[in-house]
Order: C-alpha cells, then structure tokens, then sequence
C-alpha cells in the first residue's frame, strides 16, 4: 500500500495531462466528467457545477453546487458533454459533509446519488474516476469543465501548474470565505499563461497515471474560489485527499488505487 502510494506520489510529479488547453470529445480517461444542473419548466437544462463519477451511482462535487442562493433546486447530472452520447441522469439525494458551512469554503464536498448506474448502461462507456490520496507539492495537473455558458455544450481541458501550499497561502490569508487561510482542504494550481479554460464551480481536477499499459484518471479536487487562467493568483480547489476517509465512510465504495486500477 504505501509502496503504491509512493509510486503515485512520483508520477503525480512527473507526469503531465493527456490533454493539452483545447475542446475535446470524451474517452475513458474523461468520460466520468459530468454536469450538474437544473431542469427548467420548459424542460431544458441549464447546468452551473462541474463533477466527477466515482462509482455506482454516485456522483462527487462542491456543496455550495447545492446550497447556492437564490439557485433553482438541483436535479439533474449530464455524462457525455460535448460528444453525440449524451445521457442525463436524475439526482435523488445528496449528502453535504458534516463540518460544512454554506459561508465558507473549508469541507466544501457534497456526494449526490443518481437514480441509475451510469456504469452499468451503455455499454460500460461511463468509468468512475479513482481518488488521488497522496498531496501534490508540484508538478502539472489537468482541469476539466464546461466552456459554453451552462449549456453542457463543450468541455475544456486545461493544463495547470502546482502551486505550493505556502505560496498559496500569502494569496488567500485572510479572505472572508477562507479566514483561516488555505489549510489542508485545499490545492492550489493556476496558468497565467491562457485564458482558455473553464470559470465553472466545482470543475474537476485530475491527473492521468500510466501504469502496467493503462491510463487511469485520479481525481485530486474540484475548483472552489478564483480563475485558473489568465491572472497572476492561483485558484483554489477543494483537495480530496484530505477527505478520502470520509470518502470511503459515506460512500462504502473501494477507493484504494490498487482496486481502482482494476476497473480499466
């Protein structure tokens, strides 16, 4: 196990996004990227919170996605933007973590349940992401979300570099939603360098592993405060590592990497 760990850590570090800044159609490395959004009465959708499918019927993301003012109530999921395949799945319930408190950032994780199986329909197109435990100090990671205004159109993919925890810390010390800075439920990454990339709440953050011929997403946070691109502070994502336990309690699902290996 911690040998596994060490290895991750390690190619966390090295490695780099499968995708480069840009619109692309889903694959398995992307294809458990979903939205979250709202039925309107005319029966359209209109989407605001970025998520990630980690197995069963479960889907994870930001609890303001849920909590949000003056928000219609949030009842649907969309797998397979920007591709012919879209399908829409009806959320059921949803779990908020129990330290969360809608004015703050701090424990912003919600799980929400679907009224199907993704994985199970489609021929097994839909794979749940895995969960990267061990902190990131550098290196690049992958940002994934809507680019098209809500509509569930397009997703971006963006490549963005590791800021680290002290750097990060003399940017968001004290802000209002963050008063006692960013601590360990926090990540930070950011690319000055584009403009091209999703502004959604709660788009997923990930890093593509290879091991033994397979490429496996692991999911490290969802964004929570600020814009990753095009500005000289980081933005800050909720960092699940720091609620894998919590993770494996309400979810009852088989986070260890070895296990989420197995599934690609």
């Amino acid at each position: 196990m911690k040998s596994f760990a060490k290895m991750l850590f390690l190619s966390s570090v090295l490695c780099v996004a499968l995708h480069v800044q840009g619109i692309f159609s889903q694959n398995p490395q992307t294809s458990h990227i979903v939205l979250l959004g709202s039925t309107k009465p005319d029966g359209t959708r209109e989407f605001r919170c970025g998520g990630s499918y980690i197995g069963q019927n479960i889907v994870l993301a930001g609890a303001h996605c849920v909590t949000g003012k003056n928000q219609p109530a949030l009842d649907t999921v969309r797998f397979g933007s920007g591709t012919d395949n879209v399908m829409h799945f009806r959320i059921v319930n949803h779990t908020l973590h129990y330290r969360y408190k809608p004015q703050f950032e701090y424990h912003n994780m919600a799980v929400y349940y679907l009224d199907a199986r993704p994985d199970l329909v489609n021929a097994g197109r839909f794979k749940p992401a895995c969960i990267l435990k061990p902190h990131m100090k550098q290196g690049i990671v992958q940002m994934v979300g809507d680019s098209s205004n809500g509509r569930g159109l397009a997703l971006q993919s963006t490549s963005l570099d590791v800021v680290a925890s002290e750097k990060c810390h003399e940017y968001y010390n004290p802000i209002p939603k963050l008063r006692f800075g960013v601590l360990l439920c926090c990540f930070c990454a950011m690319n000055s360098d584009t403009t091209e990339c999703s502004n959604m709440h709660s788009s997923p953050l990930q890093l593509v592993i290879n091991r033994n011929g397979k490429s496996v997403p692991f999911l490290i946070g969802h964004k929570s405060i600020g814009k990753a691109c095009g500005v000289k502070s980081p933005a800050v994502f909720t960092r699940y590592g720091s609620y894998y336990e919590w993770l494996e309690t309400i979810t009852d699902l088989p986070l260890e990497a070895t296990a989420c290996f197995s599934r690609y």
